[in-house]
């Protein structure tokens, strides 16, 4: 398996400032606009088979390989109809998936405030994905709370991300127990993802690979599924797009 990452940055501009215009009871607001461009974002995104991470939510990414300039531009206007203000987008590609982000800031600066701009990619563009989650949750939040039990699993992150960020990988946090990292789509992804379940905490995570997000999300809810039921040895399973591989996978 050898293929690129094709992300795309989605900014508010001007976020900020308009915050700030709204006086000093505004953080509800905030927060119910925030959950509405999202929301949006997000819809958009699926019907065309990407995934939105929403970051900062002022500042977005698009998991987009295998996306069309034009399908690219139905998550950006989607975004912009939501949102208060100007948005602007750039998408690049990597080999890793910090390589496409960073690349893609990058070219964002030069873009106005309405515009997009798309890169184009040499090679094949494949997304891989890696749900992780923390064994016996519930059991533990039983027994620590839920306080304690979501600071502990902000420490995961922390120290996922940590080790995700030497590897090029991104890592999104899902709610819950449930971290979303975004893997290098090259060479040996089982490998990646067994070193950031590698260390403290009881962490496993199920691998999907495929041309499009959406299709390697659902894979790798189906990997992590596969090892809660006991089908599977974990901590880390992987599945593939049968065209990844050229079909010698599934």
């Amino acid at each position: 398996m050898d293929g690129r990452v094709r992300v795309a940055v989605i900014e508010q501009v001007g976020y900020r400032e308009w915050t700030e215009s709204l006086g000093s009871d505004r953080e509800w607001y905030i927060q119910m606009v925030q959950s509405r461009v999202y929301r949006a974002g997000q819809e958009a995104a699926t019907r065309v088979g990407g995934f939105l991470l929403p970051l900062r939510f002022d500042i977005m990414l698009l998991i987009a390989s295998r996306l069309s300039s034009k399908e690219v531009d139905i998550v950006h206007s989607a975004v912009e109809r939501a949102s208060t203000v100007r948005v602007r987008t750039a998408s690049s590609c990597g080999d890793t998936p910090l390589e496409a982000a960073d690349r893609a800031w990058r070219l964002l600066m030069d873009v106005r405030p309405g515009q997009m701009t798309f890169e184009p990619c040499d090679g094949d563009e494949l997304v891989a994905v890696a749900h992780i989650d923390v064994n016996n949750i519930t059991r533990l939040t039983r027994k620590l709370g839920p306080l304690r039990t979501y600071y502990m699993v902000l420490d995961t992150i922390n120290r996922v991300r940590s080790v995700a960020e030497d590897l090029g990988a991104v890592v999104q946090y899902l709610g819950g127990d449930n971290l979303l990292a975004i893997l290098p789509p090259t060479g040996s992804v089982e490998t990646v993802a067994r070193k950031l379940v590698e260390g403290p905490g009881d962490l496993k995570a199920g691998v999907g690979v495929a041309g499009r997000a959406r299709d390697s999300l659902a894979l790798a809810a189906k990997a992590l599924h596969l090892i809660r039921l006991g089908k599977a040895k974990g901590p880390v399973l992987a599945l593939y797009e049968a065209e990844v591989l050229g079909g010698d996978r599934s």
